[in-house]
């Protein structure tokens, strides 16, 4: 009966950190609820005053040549020149977004799901880790970028679009 119990727990603590990991795995279905039109605004550091400033924008998001890729037309109704394409891309796997490693996908209480990479890189010329935060749903979608220069504890909000429809 003894042997019985410990085979048990170590099949247990085997398949716990399993369990754990395939929760960071996205799929096409997460991103699914991406696809359309979407409005609202753009809040980013100005390193030039260290003032956030917020201006509007409005994203058409639609599905890319490739199932795993995401379109996003960004537009600006008020600085044209600006306007902008990017994508979304997810690793065939699900392990990765945008060549990043996810080190998180986690459901929030209103059915969103919240995506976070994280990476080494640089902002305003300055090594800095990054998180990207995707937050995904069916009326809210937000993507923020948020930085730690080296030698700081303190995470900033570089910059965040904030979309609802």
């Amino acid at each position: 009966m003894k042997m019985i119990h410990s085979k048990f727990f170590i099949v247990i603590a085997l398949l716990i950190p399993l369990n754990n990991y395939a929760q960071n795995i996205v799929t096409t279905d997460d991103l699914q609820t991406l696809v359309g039109e979407w409005t609202g605004s753009l809040t980013y550091m100005d390193y030039s005053t260290n003032n956030p400033y917020t201006m509007p924008a409005n994203v058409i998001v639609q599905k890319g040549k490739k199932n795993n890729q995401f379109i996003l037309n960004i537009n600006y109704p008020k600085e044209a020149n600006a306007n902008s394409k990017d994508k979304i891309k997810l690793s065939k796997d699900g392990k990765q977004l945008n060549n990043h490693e996810i080190n998180s996908k986690v459901e929030l209480p209103n059915g969103s799901i919240q995506i976070t990479t994280q990476y080494s890189g640089k902002d305003n010329g300055k090594k800095a880790l990054i998180k990207n935060i995707y937050i995904i749903g069916t009326s809210e979608f937000i993507i923020r970028k948020e930085v730690k220069f080296e030698n700081s504890t303190d995470w900033l909000v570089r910059n965040e679009y904030t979309f609802s429809r």
